[in-house]
């Protein structure tokens, strides 16, 4: 009975485990291509012939294939789609910059088949087959095509001048797995899924051209020209970096020839300036060399004469770590590139401009690498671009780590000078650490997305930290917590398992669950699959016990280390777990901390550390640091800059800001700004306090509460010279379905205190005025036709009011555009002789109708028309440029404004014209001679400056009322011109909560 038991047992695990191995497959398809070059027209002329073999157990009725290409052809295509609504504005209405392929005449096995184009995207089609391809039948399908080549600043694919860049360049087919089709179109922020096969390609082109291409070189003749190039090439001792012109093409064509086994896609880049160096490297625990080859033109020359030990390097490496390089050649190219810094294909890699011979050394390793991670290992890069992205970019951090110790420091990548770094404290800032800092910027402010969506649905700014940065640090702390030695053999295992296949997440998973036989859900299904953070936080350490809190959403591992005199004596590894736990330590060191090289994914830092003596135990010594930015986790930091201010009254100012970091952004928030006033001879300035909680749910993305205040003079010859404002406000920011979403839904409410007006002219009046403000706004900052709706309220004992502005930018080319802003006021309640400092004003609120203090003006309380500073204005309410009393009004207010672009002008002349027209009640009390309407109009042009913030307004046509009353009131042209100031846009922090909220 056992036996039988023991059989049928085996009988099960054998047959799922053969499901199981039947469940994987992969197609193949082998191409031969014909290409011609004609870089007179920049165009492309070749015949494709495919052998495509099903693999699969489906048989298959049609194929789909990716015309790439077409992606370029007009502004409704999936590409310019997506650069448009990341504000670059519509490339394709330009012929030079647009590009498609053409020509195409699919035969299968000889015979016309049916063919269209995809309905939704013209750079996809779908090839019906007249008799389906069975399971293990493979199949010839040929066309023609011919390829208009793009002016190559756009994305991949190419020409600047003479300079070709070609990739994704002839018809392809999409991949059929266990999943079914992947067809896609063609994206700038996305990459690719494409099938094994074979590449055999021919490519006719001026004799005096240099090709670097996917594939070994067939021609013994070119071989040896490149050969030649290489040995002059090495003997160059300086290069003419202002020489960018290209020399005459040849009259005379040749042919060279490819051939490449085991590889998803081929790419080739010519030019006929690209000097040549030639290299070897033999690769770890074998005899097999490979071939380098280094092709640049003279631009960054100096550069690349280094290039051979980049590339070296990063194939030794790679090799190393995961497994040898299968291939007889690598290559890296420097030409335009206009989709990031490098972009990587099998054997081949492209780079853009570098900074310095780091950053250029980085680029280079970093797409030499993706021949691992995304050419050997062919990931879904567009479903799971975490895959290649991160775990390249965690060997990248490895490798800079490994190769400069502790000269592996972030500034010397960014070429940034070593005095620059001191002064900003980020001279001892490790890389690996920078991408941990990239992660938490987008983290500590709840946008973070999570790494397992696809690429087109990431925002720009998340398409970096979380598929780069933040999974780099994953698997750092995966490694680590594994310990690197066994990392290191099971990613071998992966490699070796997987190679010239398609891997999925969950085929990276199960091999590591099985190979270390622990589950490791805490990194595949919660920091892979979620926003949850980790953050562990040291509650007490006593009687060799320490007692930590997991404040943070993921029970991941959590390692302790004692510290004593600066060095790390003991590490240990804990289990994850939720709530606190207590565990055993060794008392006799000065200090035990969470994770202190840093390898685990914290999202605070400022809670790891726990003194065993002192007084402070969970606080770091105080620092003042001038001008910090960035978060220092082992100091108490307080930051500084100083500050100088002017206003009529104050006169001169001088103080400082004190601030704690902006960089990546605190809970708790704090600048205060106290100035002494050489005039009014007192302190002035400005404090806030703000605390922000990120709650773990799609509704909310942020709930801010803060408390401000202000003191400022607010005339010289007044009895009461000051005005005070207190204001505690609540704001919330709602989250977004998608983090490509351009809209933001924020609504804010508070309480302002606020000296009263009144009380500056009259003695018995209240002091301190109080209102309640609530604020709801709508943005949708898309790339054309963005606009703002906004609804505001406020209520105090004296009044309720009530108003809607609406502005609507219109784009009529990428930087001219007309901007209309609908105003609507009107009162709900208001006591008699309400004091017209409240009202809704015609000509924009001035100093004296800013009641609640929420601007800076120069001169608050100066005349209008007769000084500098009362000629400020803040253009809102009924935001006319010409001062007038009538069209104060506390009833109700319309009013349209509209301003433009002119279309011929200069970008850089920023003149634009504006008119404004608005409707009212009745207006004040004026003298009879003026004529009485409620109607208005005024137009004229104005002068925006310092990106709007300086906005110069010269009226120059206006209705008969507002004529007759500047008439009046003014003397000269020059009293009629206004300008708007808004100090507050210049604010640091204001800048940077608007620009990443």
């Amino acid at each position: 009975m056992k036996t039988q038991l023991y059989l049928i047992t085996t009988i099960i695990i054998f047959a799922n485990f053969n499901l199981f191995a039947q469940n994987y497959f992969h197609q193949e398809v082998n191409y031969n291509i014909r290409v011609s070059l004609n870089d007179i027209k920049h165009e492309l002329s070749a015949f494709e012939t495919i052998e495509y073999i099903n693999n699969s157990p489906d048989n298959l009725d049609f194929i789909y294939f990716h015309l790439w290409p077409n992606a370029y052809d007009n502004n409704k295509t999936a590409l310019a789609k997506q650069i448009l609504e990341d504000k670059y504005g519509k490339l394709f209405e330009n012929e030079e910059l647009r590009g498609y392929i053409d020509s195409l005449d699919f035969k299968v096995n000889g015979k016309t088949i049916k063919w269209e184009y995809d309905k939704k995207n013209i750079d996809i089609c779908k090839l019906y087959l007249n008799t389906s391809v069975k399971t293990g039948e493979k199949i010839i399908i040929t066309t023609p095509f011919h390829v208009k080549l793009p002016k190559g600043v756009t994305s991949r694919l190419g020409h600047v001048g003479q300079s070709y860049q070609i990739t994704q360049w002839y018809p392809k087919p999409a991949v059929y797995d266990k999943f079914g089709w992947h067809q896609m179109p063609y994206l700038n922020q996305g990459e690719f899924y494409s099938e094994f096969g074979s590449f055999d390609i021919s490519i006719t082109l001026p004799e005096n051209y240099i090709v670097g291409a996917t594939g070994n070189l067939q021609n013994q003749e070119e071989i040896n020209r490149l050969n030649e190039l290489a040995e002059k090439t090495a003997k160059i001792d300086s290069f003419n970096k202002k020489d960018a012109s290209f020399p005459e093409s040849s009259e005379k064509l040749k042919t060279i020839r490819f051939i490449q086994h085991n590889v998803h896609d081929f790419a080739w880049f010519a030019d006929k300036r690209f000097h040549v160096l030639k290299g070897e490297v033999k690769l770890p625990g074998s005899e097999q060399k490979v071939t380098t080859w280094a092709m640049f033109p003279n631009k960054n020359a100096d550069l690349w004469k280094k290039s051979l030990e980049y590339i070296n390097d990063a194939v030794y490496f790679y090799s190393e770590k995961y497994g040898n390089y299968p291939y007889k050649h690598c290559t890296a190219v420097h030409s335009s590139l206009s989709a990031g810094g490098g972009m990587e294909y099998p054997n081949i890699t492209v780079i853009g401009n570098s900074r310095n011979a780091r950053s250029l050394e980085m680029v280079i390793m970093h797409e030499v690498g993706h021949n691992w991670f995304y050419g050997i290992l062919g990931f879904n890069e567009r479903k799971f671009t975490w895959q290649d992205e991160g775990i390249n970019s965690f060997s990248e951090a490895r490798y800079m780590k490994e190769k400069y110790g502790k000269d592996d420091v972030f500034y010397h990548l960014a070429g940034i000078p070593k005095n620059t770094a001191e002064f900003f404290d980020i001279e001892n800032l490790r890389y690996k650490t920078f991408q941990e800092l990239a992660y938490l910027v987008s983290a500590r402010m709840n946008i973070d997305q999570q790494a397992s969506i696809s690429a087109e649905k990431f925002s720009n700014m998340n398409y970096g930290t979380i598929n780069y940065m933040k999974v780099a640090r994953i698997f750092d702390y995966l490694s680590t917590y594994l310990g690197k030695d066994k990392f290191d053999k099971i990613m071998h295992k992966f490699y070796n398992d997987w190679k010239f296949k398609h891997p999925y997440p969950e085929d990276i998973q199960n091999i590591f669950e099985t190979e270390t036989e622990d589950d490791l859900s805490w990194v595949f299904d919660d920091l892979l699959k979620t926003t949850k953070k980790v953050d562990y936080k040291i509650i007490k350490a006593k009687n060799n016990k320490i007692t930590l809190k997991n404040i943070g959403k993921i029970n991941s591992p959590v390692l302790l280390n004692g510290i004593k005199n600066d060095s790390i004596i003991s590490s240990q590894w804990f289990s994850g777990f939720s709530g606190k736990k207590t565990f055993d330590f060794n008392s006799s060191v000065d200090k035990v901390v969470v994770d202190a090289e840093l390898n685990m994914l914290e999202l605070y830092r400022k809670n790891n550390i726990y003194k065993t003596k002192g007084i402070f135990r969970k606080f770091e010594p105080l620092r003042f640091k001038f001008f910090g930015i960035l978060e220092n986790s082992e100091k108490t930091q307080i930051n500084f800059i100083p500050a100088v201010g002017w206003n009529n009254y104050n006169k001169f100012m001088l103080g400082a800001i004190f601030y704690n970091s902006v960089l990546p952004k605190n809970k708790f928030e704090y600048q205060i700004m106290p100035m002494y006033a050489f005039g009014s001879q007192n302190i002035a300035g400005s404090a806030n306090f703000a605390y922000t909680f990120y709650p773990y749910n799609n509704f909310i993305q942020s709930l801010k509460f803060s408390v401000s205040g202000k003191q400022y003079a607010f005339s010289e010859n007044l009895f009461e010279n000051n005005f005070q404002k207190v204001k505690p406000e609540v704001k919330i920011l709602f989250k977004n379905k998608t983090g490509r979403s351009k809209v933001k839904n924020i609504i804010v409410l508070n309480t302002i205190f606020a000296s009263n007006p009144e009380y500056m002219f009259v003695l018995d009046a209240e002091q301190f005025n109080q209102y309640l403000n609530f604020n709801f706004s709508h943005i949708n900052n898309r790339s054309f036709s963005p606009y703002i709706f906004e609804f505001n309220s406020t209520f105090s004992n004296m009044f309720g009011k009530a108003s809607v502005t609406a502005n609507y930018k219109v784009k009529y080319t990428k930087n001219k555009a007309v901007d209309f802003r609908l105003f609507a006021g009107t009162f709900l309640y208001k006591e008699d002789n309400l004091n017209n400092v409240y009202h809704f004003n015609l000509s924009g609120i001035s100093g004296q109708n800013d009641y609640m203090y929420e601007e800076v003006f120069l001169g608050r309380y100066e005349p209008v028309n007769n000084s500098f500073a009362g000629s400020q204005f803040v253009a809102s309410d009924g935001a006319f440029v010409t001062y007038s009393p009538f069209g104060n009004t506390d009833n109700y207010l319309l009013s349209l404004n509209i301003s433009s672009d002119l279309p011929y002008l200069p970008k850089i002349i920023p003149l634009k014209l504006f008119f404004n027209i608005a409707y009212f009640s009745e207006a004040e009390i004026v003298p009879s001679r003026f004529v009485l309407d409620n109607f208005a109009w005024e137009s004229g042009v104005k002068l925006s400056l310092f990106r709007k913030n300086v906005e110069v307004y010269l009226p120059l046509l206006m209705s008969e009322r507002l004529i007759d009353i500047n008439d009046v009131m003014t003397d000269t042209y020059f009293e009629r011109i206004r300008f708007t100031f808004n100090l507050n846009n210049l604010n640091p922090i204001k800048i940077l909560d608007k620009n990443m909220m």
